[in-house]
């Protein structure tokens, strides 16, 4: 199977604005990740769905039709830990 079903919630945690506050906000419904390219499908509390995926700059981001890309840290279901980014990259 290429997909792996994940039971939720899972909490996509994005990256820190100028401040420095950790932000995040929680998925749990239909929660899918594509095991060869890493992209996240999931839908929202409206239904809208959305995507989380590598983008040509390497990082990931979060994005539906109608919104604005928000870039993304990690993602935590559970104990496992999906597209974490580079801490190497926050140094520059």
């Amino acid at each position: 199977m290429e997909f792996e079903e994940i039971d939720g919630p899972c909490l996509v945690f994005l990256v820190a604005d100028d401040d420095g506050r950790e932000r995040f906000y929680e998925i749990r419904e239909d929660i899918r990740r594509n095991k060869s390219t890493g992209v996240f499908t999931y839908r929202d509390e409206e239904g809208r769905l959305w995507s989380i995926s590598l983008a040509e700059n390497g990082r990931y981001y979060s994005k539906s039709t109608i919104e604005i890309p928000i870039e993304v840290d990690r993602i935590e279901c559970g104990t496992r830990i999906y597209n974490e980014r580079d801490r190497s990259e926050d140094d520059d």
